[in-house]
């Protein structure tokens, strides 16, 4: 009784082994599961990052062919109630939401950096403030006063103002490419026809001069697919 007794533990035991080793393991069963996707700006993203996109504005290829980059508009990270938002000058400063911001773009694509000496811990709250300050009209004549502001201008003037460090060299209009037909029309149409004369000496800073700082580390990019 005793010998059949254990010989019937012993096939219980046999059978048990056998099932178990033919079910699918834990990561076998996961092999057909969509991984869980997390939001990539939740994992990498910080209050004062770069971000760029190739804007499809009408002033915009003659930005691309002046600075020779397709990278024709910047903005500044912000957070606003756990969803983050891009700080813009594009009339007066504005706060887009950033797959707006993003969906814009040409193709959707992007870049985002994040500049060497900005902290997002202890100086969102300064940053905020000198963004608040140049909610100004929008400069169309590329100008860096005190009146009006664009883009790169922005970034420039927020970092510089919070960080003590400037994003970008500022360059002079004739350091750029003046004799493209998209940029002779836009002189054309905004100096020219309205009286007003081209300094070539005026500084300017751009978004591509920006992109291109070495101060500057690429965070995330879009995909082209």
């Amino acid at each position: 009784m005793k010998k059949q007794i254990a010989k019937l533990l012993l096939i219980l035991v046999a059978l048990n082994v056998g099932l178990t080793a033919c079910a699918p393991s834990s990561r076998d069963q996961n092999k057909n599961q969509k991984p869980t996707e997390v939001a990539p700006s939740e994992q990498t993203l910080k209050v004062g990052d770069i971000i760029f996109h190739k804007s499809q504005s009408k002033q915009s290829k003659a930005i691309k062919e002046a600075s020779q980059s397709e990278w024709t508009h910047v903005g500044i990270l912000i957070s606003k109630d756990g969803e983050w938002y891009v700080s813009e000058a594009i009339g007066p400063v504005v706060s887009t939401k950033l797959q707006d911001f993003i969906n814009r773009g040409k193709d959707k694509e992007y870049k985002i950096y994040r500049f060497k000496y900005f902290d997002a811990i202890s100086m969102e709250d300064k940053l905020l403030e000198a963004i608040q300050k140049q909610n100004k009209a929008y400069d169309i004549y590329f100008e860096i006063s005190d009146e009006s502001t664009y883009c790169s201008e922005l970034v420039y003037k927020a970092m510089l103002e919070v960080t003590g460090h400037e994003v970008g060299s500022v360059q002079q209009f004739k350091d750029l490419k003046l004799s493209g037909p998209q940029v002779k029309a836009l002189i054309k149409r905004r100096l020219t026809d309205k009286g007003r004369v081209l300094d070539p000496e005026e500084p300017i800073i751009t978004p591509a001069s920006q992109m291109l700082d070495p101060n500057m580390t690429l965070i995330k990019e879009s995909l082209k697919k």
